[in-house]
């Protein structure tokens, strides 16, 4: 019988360092440099949406490259390099990053702003769909069938509290000063009082929530702490990074920060899990505890580093002091190629909306899940 008391996905520890904590202090982070003005900004040839400013490069390169886009290749761990996992799913596998780089390019075929919009409201429904993946699993040893606090409750929690403040992001009055990848890829549609009234019904469902969670405490004596955190952590990176604070560090650092750093450990665990079914450098590499986490963050940031030179080389010509460029990109090699370009250099990340709808989910088609979500915890 599943013990419906354990609050958490691996131990405490974990959950809090790993999973929770990154959101909630990210958010913390944030809150402090906005009273303090921090980070100071630098002129930028980017969006106009942040004034012409833009992250210090330093910052930048944190944030970017060693979190998000590191995240994405972390997907090489979950299924190409687990060799059991390759040879059981192997069309999925394959034929998914060659349906991704197919519909980049048809999608760049209508223009590049049709592209960005496209992509860039797939990466909504990931984010989103990633906390939903968390939020099962805590709740996975819950009933879910007990009328109004069912899981059906907590799952239209998730999604009021992620796509309320995305509805205000298309309805505030002169936008936000940020953009989720270029400007322009997400509808405008300023309506002061429709955005108003959104925020209000996102409230209104907060505390209609937290009252419901108090209810279940007095009339259950139990409420699931480990999901309670995972909605409270999503609700402040949400409101707070979109909402509240109208700048681009802001919003970039609590949504970079709390999707990625928690997907990387999660990758981490799986991988030492599965350490046996890895290639043997890294089966050695998980063999030795912690000193796995060397070989494990150097091979991501080394892919993460090397597809944003080509990001920036070729595309962008932004960060000519982080990439040492300037002497390629200023031949601007790549311009008129875009439209192949483009698709190319955003595989893997297309792959990894992708394959993660697949990867992750509960049954015989992912077994090896089983033994990795319910071994013993520490």
């Amino acid at each position: 019988m599943t013990d419906h008391r354990k609050p958490w996905i691996f131990s405490a520890r974990f959950d809090l360092t790993w999973i929770l904590g990154p959101g909630i202090l990210s958010v913390i982070l944030v809150l402090i440099a906005d009273y303090f003005d921090f980070p100071n900004t630098g002129p930028s040839s980017g969006a106009s949406r942040t004034d012409g400013k833009a992250l210090p490069p330093w910052l930048w390169l944190a944030l970017i490259p060693c979190v998000d886009v590191a995240h994405v290749y972390s997907t090489l761990f979950r299924a190409y390099w687990d060799k059991e996992v390759w040879n059981r799913r192997k069309t999925l596998l394959t034929l998914t990053p060659l349906f991704c780089f197919i519909s980049a390019l048809i999608l760049y075929s209508f223009g590049k702003s049709v592209f960005w919009t496209c992509v860039s409201y797939l990466a909504v429904f990931h984010f989103i769909r990633q906390q939903y993946g968390f939020l099962s699993l805590y709740a996975r040893g819950e009933k879910r069938t007990q009328g109004l606090l069912s899981f059906s409750w907590d799952k239209a929690t998730l999604y009021a509290i992620t796509i309320l403040p995305v509805v205000y992001w298309h309805l505030a009055p002169g936008g936000r000063k940020f953009e989720w990848f270029t400007e322009g890829d997400f509808f405008y549609f300023p309506q002061k009082s429709l955005a108003e009234l959104t925020i209000l019904f996102f409230w209104v469902w907060v505390v209609i929530y937290a009252f419901s969670q108090i209810y279940l405490l007095i009339r259950k004596n139990y409420i699931s702490i480990g999901k309670l955190l995972l909605l409270f952590n999503t609700a402040s990176v949400w409101y707070v990074g979109i909402v509240l604070l109208n700048d681009d560090f802001a919003f970039t650092f609590t949504n970079v920060i709390n999707h990625g750093i928690p997907y990387i450990a999660l990758i981490y665990a799986y991988g030492n899990f599965r350490r046996k079914n890895l290639p043997h450098f890294f089966y050695t590499a998980f063999s030795k505890g912690l000193l796995a986490i060397l070989p494990f963050v150097g091979v991501l940031l080394l892919l993460a580093y090397s597809e944003e030179w080509l990001w920036d080389t070729f595309i962008w010509r932004e960060h000519a002091e982080i990439f040492g460029n300037r002497s390629v990109s200023v031949l601007e090699i790549g311009r008129g190629f875009e439209f192949i370009l483009v698709p190319m250099f955003f595989l893997p990340q297309f792959t990894h909306y992708i394959l993660d709808g697949f990867l992750w989910k509960g049954g015989k088609e992912n077994e090896e899940l089983v033994g990795f979500l319910n071994r013993p915890k520490s």
